[in-house]
């Protein structure tokens, strides 16, 4: 029982897009029937936001009889900020300056290049590259210069730009904050006054999505700090003395002082929320070390979609994979794995002149209450079916009487199938999940589901958001890479997660409160030493020390004033006036692909242009069979260097002389961990090039040729050609790729591969001019890698026109673009990818559609990352692309070693059915149509697993002994897919101008 004025009570508050809601919460009576909740209250939200927010919690306050001196904290959660980012509003966004730390890196892919037009109109002030940043070891890259940074802040001072991003390369692992803090300082010493965000306080490891969301962070700060300011002012004005939270978007909450500091970790807050208190109201999870029945799914219902996502045993929802999007740019923060589908309380129902009955996904919407049947509109919707059921009393029931028993018939079982259909998408085994049904829509939820052992609709389910603020933890996470070898690796685990929960402390937790998350741990691939990543979270209670600060922001609340929004350099534009094609970096995303024709003149050259890039980078996705690195980086280096004026020329072979030049080329070495953080400098490869120039006098180079065609290799190529000012043969040496030096076409044939140069952005180059056998040189090079950082360029020995003629794997570029063309033109389309995919290269197979339900990682002792993924498949009904005709059901696993090696279906007896194998290509293609690289792999992701014939070449006796599954351990002889192989079209012949 509480007694006078001691303060107890929680305030939650969620700011929705139709209503803010809020909640009294004790947090002592969490054991309660009612789960401690006093009191709940829900209102229109205003267009003043902080209007809505005020009557809410007045409300709320008013309703439970609460002295608002017992009220201990205030957590609201909001989307205010987002929406700014997501309309380009440039009243409220700032121009921001970059300086990058990172010597000669990074360079290859400048700030703000994959923003929609738009933003970087509005937020693109200045760039500077600095020297500073780490290797991954630790090491620095190069030293500070302070007097350049000076130099760059009077160039930022000219310019009028208060707000500032400083990233460095690997800066989440300078755990003593050394070169970004030591740069901040130098720029407030110059600048006093203005904002300076630093990267490291915002994203975890990967350079340009870490970048994106500081930048995005600090265009908003002022806007953030205005608002959140105004939140306190409300707090005030009805009498409230407590400290202020927000809450974030892995569903923990940071202080009012933090959030206008980072106001982009409360960007997507509202998801996480509703499924944190739907886990909390039904008091599932929530206690560290509760063994949970059956997994859980929670879905949200509301108006117009269904949110579902899965929760974890600590109550947290599964979050998504390492990247996300916010107004169309690529970001680093963490957000839950959320599934929407078209099913809540306005979502409308139609019956054809059939008879047959469609649910969704068009909605009225907030309109329910004017168009709806039973409010007296028009309209039937789902709410009409639930009320013809007899299963509510809603609104005017004589309304909803004429319509047959079929027709709601027919609805329910909609409604149901659709309700499966996501909860199984969230579901990472065959066992029936509990699912929690919370949300003003939930009442469409009438019928038994199919793999749900228990549905739970709590009470206080309509207000599960504000809840979910109410009862949210402090966390703190660990973003670490260790080198483990001949470590106690159980030692490194602890002191990581001693470092979490110190940053969980400093940030408000009490230490008897804190529990562990999740703990992520990926080993690094290509590594010669073994080593891994660390992504460890913790998350406590919040303290007493931090419930008693008072909510002071040093601004008296008769002192308040709206800030004005200092315009930009653009003027003021008018939602009317904004071109849709400025809010997408998408070439292709206004073209229709049918007619597109790439530019290929009357000599049989084509000249690649941005949405050509676009295509090849998806097909090299797919011709990667899980390796190649991440190729979103050359893509859009390429884009930039076709934006700068250069000429990216392909040409048949055909085409070409057996004259004397040489045929170069070069391939990244070394881990993707590492590529994507310390960005290309563009003059790896150039530099490797150069260094085999040097041991053939005289020699000149005739062509550029891509190693393997897979994932960023595909590309590079071309823009090597800008240095050489020479033409891409349109092939490879793999025709897919592999994880080894050796394993390539010319070396089938007895070509040697030395000399063999490496390089890095440093212009450190390694040359091995002999080895007595392949594996050796291997190794040599691995060794290298490491001490260059672990990314590189690797150049093999060059060969003539000739040669590439005889050993290569021809057509492959243009392989790729008719693979990435069907794509995009079966999304613009809405027909089926994969089918696009197998008409671009006939020798394909589809052999299954699932989704992942289990990941195994490690690193063998040659340095390779080795594994297993598990696929479970998926019932016709809920496929969404594909054959409809698939009928597997038994689990697939496929073995890898930085590439897929063979795809196996499990029989019940134990025994293995092997459906494809090296050689021959696997690769496991998105939704999207791009593929999943092994270091993409996670659970629950929808697949379909796609087998392609390999060139010719490893059809033959050494081709096999060279790259099939003997070399990767598996004592199987070759089991070819049995399709036969097609010679790929070629860009250049269908496209080639007439003379």
């Amino acid at each position: 029982m509480t007694t006078g004025n001691e303060k107890v009570f929680h305030v939650g508050v969620d700011v929705g897009g139709t209503n803010t809601d809020s909640i009294v919460l004790h947090p002592g009576e969490a054991e309660s029937p009612h789960r401690g909740i006093r009191s709940s209250f829900k209102t229109p939200t205003t267009a003043d936001v902080t209007e809505g927010i005020s009557l809410a919690i007045d409300g709320a306050l008013k309703k439970g009889s609460i002295d608002r001196n017992q009220v201990s904290a205030v957590m609201i959660g909001t989307t205010h900020f987002i929406n700014a980012v997501v309309q380009a509003d440039d009243r409220n966004l700032r121009k921001v300056a970059v300086f990058r730390l990172c010597g000669p890196y990074t360079r290859e892919n400048p700030a703000f290049f994959d923003f929609p037009p738009i933003l970087k109109k509005i937020m693109n002030g200045h760039v500077a590259y600095l020297d500073g940043g780490l290797e991954i070891d630790g090491r620095e890259i190069l030293p500070l210069k302070e007097a350049a940074i000076r130099q760059e802040c009077q160039l930022v001072k000219e310019k009028g730009i208060s707000e500032i991003v400083v990233i460095g390369v690997f800066s989440p692992l300078d755990y003593s904050g050394l070169q970004e803090e030591r740069v901040k300082k130098i720029i407030l010493e110059e600048l006093p006054g203005v904002d300076v965000v630093l990267s490291r306080d915002i994203g975890q490891i990967g350079f340009l999505e870490r970048e994106n969301a500081t930048i995005l962070n600090a265009s908003i700060l002022k806007f953030a700090r205005r608002t959140i300011r105004g939140f306190m002012k409300a707090m005030k004005s009805l009498g409230l003395s407590c400290p202020l939270f927000l809450t974030q978007n892995d569903g923990t909450i940071i202080s009012a002082e933090q959030a206008q500091k980072c106001p982009i970790k409360t960007f997507s807050s509202g998801p996480t929320n509703s499924m944190a208190g739907a886990a909390y109201l039904a008091g599932l999870g929530t206690n560290q070390g509760d063994e949970l029945e059956a997994p859980v799914i929670v879905a949200d219902i509301g108006g117009t979609t269904t949110d579902v996502c899965a929760l974890l045993p600590s109550g947290f929802p599964r979050q998504a994979g390492t990247w996300v999007e916010v107004g169309g740019v690529r970001c680093a923060f963490s957000m839950p794995e959320v599934v929407s589908i078209g099913l809540g309380g306005g979502t409308k129902v139609m019956e054809d002149e059939n008879g047959v009955v469609t649910v969704g996904p068009d909605s009225t919407g907030y309109r329910l209450l004017t168009e709806g049947l039973v409010f007296g509109g028009n309209t039937l919707t789902a709410t009409d079916i639930v009320v013809a059921s007899g299963k509510e009393q809603i609104g005017d029931t004589s309304r909803v009487s004429h319509i047959s028993e079929k027709l709601v018939s027919a609805a329910r079982m909609e409604m149901k199938r659709l309700l499966e259909r996501a909860i199984d998408g969230m579901k990472l085994t065959a066992d029936d999940a509990i699912v929690v049904l919370v949300g003003g829509g939930s009442i469409v939820q009438m019928d038994s589901l199919k793999g749900v052992s228990r549905i739970i609709r709590p009470s206080f389910y309509d207000c599960a958001n504000a809840v979910g603020a109410a009862m949210a933890k402090v966390s703190g996470e660990v973003d670490m890479i260790c080198i483990t070898e001949g470590k106690d690796e159980t030692k490194i685990l602890e002191e990581a997660l001693a470092l979490a929960a110190k940053k969980a402390i400093e940030a408000g937790a009490d230490p008897n409160t804190i529990r562990t998350v999740s703990i992520d741990n990926m080993p690094l691939e290509y590594t010669a030493m073994k080593a891994a990543r660390l992504l460890i979270k913790v998350a406590g209670q919040l303290s007493k020390d931090a419930l008693m600060k008072p909510l002071d922001d040093g601004v008296p609340v008769e002192e308040y004033e709206e800030e004005s929004s200092v315009s930009t350099s653009i003027s003021a534009i008018s939602q009317k006036e904004k071109d849709p094609r400025e809010f997408t970096n998408s070439p292709s995303a206004f073209t229709d692909i049918r007619t597109y024709k790439p530019e290929v003149d009357s000599n049989g050259t084509w000249w690649v242009s941005e949405i050509d890039a676009e295509f090849l980078a998806t097909g090299c996705s797919v011709l990667a069979c899980g390796g190649g690195g991440p190729g979103y980086m050359i893509y859009q280096a390429c884009r930039a260097a076709i934006q700068a004026g250069h000429k990216l020329p392909v040409v048949d072979i055909e085409t070409m002389t057996d004259e004397k030049g040489m045929v170069f080329g070069s391939v990244s070495y070394g881990a993707p961990t590492v590529t994507s953080e310390r960005l290309p400098s563009g003059t790896e490869g150039a530099s490797a090039i150069d260094g085999l120039l040097t041991m053939f006098p005289g020699a000149k180079p005739a062509a550029m040729l891509s190693i393997e065609i897979g994932g960023m290799n595909g590309i590079l190529p071309l823009m090597h050609s800008i240095n050489y000012k020479t033409p891409t043969i349109d092939g490879d040496l793999m025709g897919r790729a592999y994880p080894r030096l050796y394993i390539m076409t010319p070396y089938l044939f007895g070509r040697s591969a030395t000399p063999c140069v490496q390089s890095d952005g440093m212009g450190n180059t390694v040359a091995v001019l002999k080895a007595d056998n392949m594996h050796k040189l291997e190794r040599i090079h691995r060794k290298a890698a490491l001490e260059i950082g672990l990314f590189s360029q690797m150049a093999p020995a060059p060969l003539t026109i000739k040669d590439v003629r005889e050993v290569g794997t021809l057509g492959t570029m243009s392989l790729a673009w008719y693979i990435g063309r069907g794509v995009y033109q079966a999304r613009q389309e809405k027909t089926s990818i994969i089918q696009a995919i197998l008409d671009a290269n006939p020798s394909g197979k589809l052999l299954y559609t699932g989704k992942i339900v289990d990941v195994r990682r490690y690193v063998s002792a040659g340095g390779y990352t080795e594994g297993r993924v598990r696929l479970m498949a998926l019932s016709r009904e809920e496929k969404e692309f594909g054959e409809t005709s698939f009928t597997e059901t038994r689990d697939m696993v496929l073995p890898f070693q930085n590439e897929y090696l063979l795809a196996n279906l499990q029989n019940p007896d134990g025994t293995e059915e092997t459906l494809s194998m090296v050689p021959d290509l696997i690769s496991l293609i998105g939704s999207d149509g791009f593929a999943l690289g092994t270091q993409d792999i996670k659970y629950g992701v929808r697949v379909s697993v796609v087998s392609f014939v390999a060139h010719p070449h490893w059809y033959t006796k050494q081709g096999v002994a060279t790259g099939g599954p003997r070399e990767f351990g598996y004592d199987l002889d070759f089991l070819p897919l049995g399709n036969p192989y097609y010679e790929p079209k070629r860009v250049t012949k269908e496209f080639r101008a007439s003379a």
